[in-house]
């Protein structure tokens, strides 16, 4: 059986030259490249993100599909 898991990763940079990472599990499917770019201009402004020191920068965002296959022991 294969079990699919799809995340959003965004990456913001730091003044410590270090990135934050935000993910979201299971993103919409109709989420436009414009509406996630105007989410993480709206969470750098905040000053809200950084564990230590608060992001300055958007870096970028991309998908992670994990895709997991079971092994079938009974195989030769």
């Amino acid at each position: 059986m294969e079990i699919v898991k799809k995340s959003l990763v965004l990456t913001f940079s730091t003044p410590n030259k270090t990135e934050e990472n935000i993910t979201i599990n299971n993103p919409g499917e109709s989420i436009t490249g414009a509406q996630i770019k105007a989410v993480m201009d709206k969470a750098l402004e905040s000053g809200a993100i950084g564990e230590k020191v608060a992001v300055d920068a958007i870096v970028g965002a991309k998908y992670v599909i994990q895709q997991v296959d079971a092994v079938d022991f009974s195989e030769e």
